[in-house]
């Protein structure tokens, strides 16, 4: 029986959707083919807590069903860090997390943290963001953190953001 790779990255939201399926096609550019022969699945949780509540829900009844027998199992737990590097108690035990998805099928889960958040990642390439919003060239970004920075840039834009 043939068995199929399957590759499910659960992200925390609509922006990191985003970001994944560019790295994944920007991947896909440098195969002499231009493919891999893997399923890939990219699923928004909705924020850090999704990992603990939805990842599994949606890895059992939306996933795996869709896939039958026959496909092998690699999960992505793409996160920020920022949530966890002032906790005391992080929110969310990985050990769990991983431990569920292997009993229900998963073959290896895979952690990619984002430090602190994603957001921050998005602004090592400022010019471009500012180039793409169309903004002056000697615009100056503020904010405490890379997400009120980009939220501020789209703001100066007059673009509606969803981060």
């Amino acid at each position: 029986m043939y068995v199929s790779k399957c590759l499910v990255l659960f992200v925390e939201g609509d922006t990191e959707v985003e970001f994944y399926k560019h790295v994944i096609s920007n991947a896909r550019k440098k195969r002499a083919n231009g493919r891999f022969d893997i399923n890939i699945e990219y699923k928004n949780i909705k924020g850090v807590g999704g990992f603990k509540n939805i990842a599994l829900r949606k890895f059992i009844k939306d996933i795996k069903p869709k896939y039958e027998e026959g496909c092998e199992f690699f999960v992505a737990l793409c996160r920020d860090t920022d949530v966890f590097e002032l906790s005391p108690k992080p929110p969310i035990e990985w050990n769990e997390v991983e431990a569920d998805l292997k009993k229900n099928g998963v073959q290896e889960v895979i952690h990619i943290k984002a430090r602190h958040s994603i957001e921050d990642w998005f602004l090592f390439d400022l010019d471009g963001i500012i180039s793409f919003l169309r903004l002056s060239k000697k615009t100056k970004v503020s904010g405490r953190n890379g997400y009120d920075k980009l939220k501020k840039l789209f703001k100066m834009a007059n673009t509606e953001v969803c981060l």
